[in-house]
């Protein structure tokens, strides 16, 4: 038993990887409403406002004496983080908000006495709890009044977990749909913008709905470039951008917090937000860059942190539990093997990558960690990496050699953090 726990391990180093692990949480709370919302909103002269950097937004406050109400809606992996963020924010300056509606992934860490109703949604693909969540958001609305104030908090997994088909669409059709393109591997930009045509609340619809009452929206972005057209499939967004909108947090925040502490110990290379295409290439293109890390001058003892996010795009094959942080993690574990049969410098490579959300694809993993060893583990726990890979079940693989990376739902989404340490042996 002892020698087979000890081939299993064969090339882990767990203090780099307590290391990578400490980093990824300083990404993640970069970038949560919960803790984003109090630090840069206040209230003054009658308005709420929030400044971080050079995102700007203003949202007068309702005027109670015409019984003005301020109400919150919520959708995506981090409303419920976004509405207590905004709500302390608020209590700051003596105001509250008077009700609420939330749709998320999931309400485990719902408090009973908390001033909103949380609807599940079904995710990565809208089902029928998505459905009865957007019916009952509409429902919520009811009739909008012009005296009233609304906050929309906008996160990524909104398309999924509210879905209210448009007519003459019925859901399976949109379930369909929705799932072709993920299994294809289309880009977040081209699955949103089918969305936004198939659903009766995006693509501005639901700004729509709420009209006469005044509205602001604020968005934790998980798409290239921070689109407004894209974020959510965009309720309420329009090109005439009339209505208050910016985006709270993303991916750059959470790589510059990352940066900043690592920064402390070791060498930071900052590749930026660069993975977006596919994974084929993705793998390719980091082991270029850890290659080059490899051969550049250092101190001996110091780590040198290649840091960069981003989504790639998968290909979904056969019925295999995984999702692209995971997949991604394999398939470098697998390649740095390769190389490190040749050059053992690659055998001083380590790394993690991981949904900022806490969740890749239909796991309870966030991502995984990878190294020169990982498929040797996988072989020592009786299992196949590219008979995984094949299957798109990487889960499978990295749960049997000991590679998963768990934290449970983070309460916020701002896409995948991947990090590579090159060290020294």
């Amino acid at each position: 038993m002892g020698s087979s726990l000890d081939a299993l391990h064969a090339g882990v180093n767990e203090s780099l990887r307590h290391q990578l692990a400490a980093w990824y949480n300083v990404g993640v709370q970069a970038v949560r409403g919960e803790a984003i919302l109090p630090r840069y909103g206040t209230v003054a002269a009658g308005a709420w406002h929030f400044r971080r950097g050079d995102r700007k937004l203003v949202m007068p406050l309702p005027d109670r004496v015409r019984d003005g109400r301020l109400r919150l809606i919520g959708l995506g992996k981090a409303a419920l983080g976004m509405a207590r963020g905004m709500r302390a924010s608020l209590r700051t300056g003596g105001i509250d908000i008077d009700d609420g509606f939330l749709v998320v992934r999931d309400a485990s860490h719902v408090i009973i006495d908390e001033p909103w109703n949380v609807h599940v949604g079904d995710h990565p693909v809208p089902g029928p709890a998505s459905l009865r969540a957007a019916q009952a958001l509409l429902e919520f609305i009811d009739v909008p009044r012009a005296q009233d104030v609304y906050v929309v908090l906008l996160s990524g997994g909104a398309s999924a977990l509210c879905a209210l088909p448009a007519p003459g669409v019925t859901l399976e059709a949109k379930i369909r749909i929705t799932r072709e393109l993920m299994q294809c591997g289309a880009p977040i930009a081209e699955l949103n913008r089918v969305r936004r045509q198939l659903s009766a609340i995006k693509g501005g619809k639901l700004a729509e709905r709420l009209t006469p009452a005044k509205f602001c929206t604020l968005a934790i972005s998980d798409v290239p470039n921070d689109d407004p057209a894209v974020i959510g499939s965009a309720p309420t967004w329009s090109d005439d951008k009339s209505d208050p909108y910016t985006v709270v947090a993303t991916l750059d925040d959470a790589l510059t917090a990352i940066a900043t502490v690592a920064a402390r110990t070791c060498e930071v290379v900052v590749l930026g937000r660069c993975v977006y295409d596919s994974l084929t290439v993705e793998v390719e293109r980091i082991l270029e860059r850890i290659e080059q890390a490899l051969a550049a001058p250092r101190s001996p003892s110091q780590t040198r942190l290649l840091l960069a996010g981003g989504e790639p795009l998968v290909e979904i094959h056969g019925g295999g539990r995984g999702g692209r942080a995971q997949e991604f993690a394999l398939r470098l574990g697998l390649a740095l093997g390769e190389r490190a049969r040749t050059d053992r410098r690659y055998a001083a490579v380590c790394g993690l990558v991981a949904g900022t959300d806490g969740s890749d694809g239909p796991t309870e993993a966030a991502g995984a960690f990878f190294d020169a060893a990982l498929a040797e583990r996988v072989r020592t726990a009786r299992l196949d990496a590219e008979t995984a890979l094949a299957a798109s079940d990487s889960n499978a693989a990295l749960r049997a050699s000991g590679d998963v990376f768990v934290t449970g739902s983070t309460g916020t989404n701002v896409a995948d953090v991947l990090m590579v340490a090159v060290t020294s042996r």
